[in-house]
């Protein structure tokens, strides 16, 4: 029953810490919805829409400028894309990173606990 209960616990805490970690994640640059995205999306639907109404509607710009422009536009948003999930990409390296190091720490430390217990049963 003692065992269940730490057991328990034990579950319990470790799914505090995913939570923690899925927050911070989302912090940095897991979360695809952060405001600054949402602003750099507005902002380039808007000038998209702003140059199509000017240059198809009004016909102040010529056809293929307009298109030319539209286009160089959504290449903006490619590269946004692609900025952020470099920045995605270099947090999830890091976290890996340190997570192997840690491993590692703790290996060393295994392999030491098991040459220590095993030269006190040899003596």
């Amino acid at each position: 029953m003692r065992d269940e209960k730490a057991l328990i616990e034990e579950i319990e805490e470790f799914r505090k810490e995913k939570q923690r970690i899925k927050d911070i994640v989302g912090e940095i640059g897991g979360n695809s919805e952060k405001r600054q995205n949402k602003i750099v999306n507005m902002l380039l639907l808007a000038i998209m829409i702003v140059v199509l109404i000017v240059g198809v509607a009004l016909q102040k710009i010529d056809l293929v400028t307009t298109l030319e422009v539209a286009i160089l536009i959504g290449i903006f948003k490619i590269i946004w894309i692609l900025y952020e999930n470099q920045r995605i990409n270099h947090f999830q390296f890091w976290i890996l990173n340190s997570l192997e190091f840690r491993i590692n720490e703790i290996h060393k430390k295994v392999k030491k606990i098991e040459k220590d217990i095993n030269e006190k049963e040899c003596n």
